[in-house]
């Protein structure tokens, strides 16, 4: 299993390395060996889950290293659906931000590989799945749009300064990013706001209150609102995309500060990693 791990990881950084490469190459092969190591990295991640399955399922907890191993899971699928979909032609782009990002989430999750820090399920508590794959894919779409808005920001950049056409055009329009950062934006808020909606259903159930008022839970609310107040600069037109990127950059940031305080910081409180 420690093997299949680091070969993983391995197999992330050939892609990081080649899906960069592709942006400063026209060589399409560049391109055709990212999709192949995510493909090969996707396997090697399927494979992992059979040991975690193997390892949590039938004790009913999924321990720090699993929560982030479903963050990666996500991202890659999301990545390599990207390479099929009306995205397809700005994969080239795309994928040299989100691939070095992901490589990083993995090798942090190393940290953590082999922790006794678990998060209880109870047999018949089975909205908590439910919870947390609709909260991480809100994070994940959040993670997409962080993504186009830097790739936003480089492109204007680089059109102010009047570089050169032929670095330009392997990047998406300002009009395609703007649309993609949108479009993820509404949907991390739609699949987060379902996630704490069942966390509330569950905490109903287990405790017959819609708040235990703990550390975690609060900040999950905190990161709902910032999704929100984001969504809403960026649906409502009042300021410029340029500066709708810049906003969702720095929210980014501000959910990843959370979200390693909610994760691996706080140790007590409703389904807390103990």
């Amino acid at each position: 299993m420690t093997l299949l791990v680091y070969l993983t990881f391995f197999t992330f950084i050939i892609t990081s390395v080649y899906s960069i490469l592709s942006i400063h190459r026209d060589a399409s092969s560049y391109i055709r060996v990212t999709k192949v190591a995510i493909i090969v990295a996707i396997i090697l991640l399927f494979f992992q889950g059979c040991f975690l399955y193997k390892t949590i399922a039938h004790a009913y907890k999924i321990n720090i290293f699993t929560f982030f191993y479903l963050i990666v899971v996500f991202l890659s699928l999301l990545l390599l659906f990207m390479s099929i979909s009306r995205w397809k032609d700005d994969f080239r782009a795309l994928s040299a931000i989100i691939t070095p990002l992901i490589t990083v989430i993995y090798g942090i999750s190393l940290l953590f590989y082999g922790s006794n820090r678990f998060m209880a399920i109870e047999p018949n508590h089975n909205l908590m799945l439910i919870h947390i794959v609709l909260s991480l894919l809100g994070e994940v779409l959040f993670f997409i749009a962080f993504a186009s808005a830097v790739l936003y920001l480089v492109v204007s950049w680089q059109l102010q300064k009047k570089s050169s056409m032929k670095f330009i055009y392997r990047f998406p329009s300002l009009g395609v990013l703007n649309r993609l950062t949108n479009f993820s934006l509404a949907h991390s808020l739609a699949f987060f706001s379902a996630g704490i909606a069942i966390g509330i259903i569950m905490l109903f159930e287990v405790y017959h209150n819609i708040s235990l008022g703990s550390p975690k839970e609060i900040l999950m609310y905190a990161v709902w609102c910032i999704l929100l107040i984001v969504w809403i600069i960026a649906h409502s037109k009042i300021t410029s995309n340029f500066y709708v990127s810049i906003i969702t950059i720095v929210a980014f940031v501000i959910v990843i500060v959370l979200f390693i305080a909610t994760n691996v910081v706080i140790t007590t409180g409703f389904h807390s990693f103990r």
